[in-house]
């Protein structure tokens, strides 16, 4: 990754919770947090005609996860840009669907993957969710609040135990 983008990034996942939004503004992005898309997809990036990018993610998702969803699209932005070629839809489970506009069978598992533990990376920095997870007693539900992401990706980013 170019070190300007590293610094940018840094700059941003020092305060609780992130503002992925200013973030993604702030690397060039077009951002449309509330966008009219299926009910399947969850969030989608293309690319626009005077070649920049724009994530989009479904206004029906609640707010943290549209959050996760910005934070993915933006790995794709940051690691695969090479393969989204006009854009790339992806479903709840985020991988790449035809539902939308932009059926792209270049973005492979691993793909998703890695922009997966982009997103939970940047929105959760280890260190600091590690501190605010032992300043809040362990509470997992109280931390969640706090850095405005599902309980459920918090437990992941911090190696938790998850109920069945």
């Amino acid at each position: 990754m170019n070190p300007e983008i590293r610094k940018t990034i840094s700059k941003f996942i020092s305060e609780c919770p992130v503002n992925i939004e200013a973030l993604i503004r702030e690397l060039g992005l077009e951002l449309d947090p509330k966008a009219k898309l299926d009910e399947a997809i969850a969030g989608q990036i293309q690319k626009l005609e005077d070649g920049r990018y724009k994530i989009s993610v479904n206004k029906d998702d609640h707010y943290f996860r549209r959050r996760f969803t910005m934070a993915h699209e933006l790995g794709h932005y940051l690691y695969h840009q090479h393969l989204i070629g006009n854009g790339v839809d992806d479903d709840k489970m985020y991988r790449s669907t035809s539902a939308g506009d932009f059926y792209n069978t270049l973005i492979e598992q691993r793909h998703e993957t890695e922009a997966n533990k982009f997103a939970a990376s940047v929105l959760m920095p280890k260190h600091l969710v590690l501190k605010s997870y032992y300043d809040n007693k362990k509470d997992i539900n109280v931390v969640a609040k706090l850095w405005q992401v599902s309980p459920t990706a918090l437990k992941i980013r911090l190696d938790l135990p998850q109920e069945d």
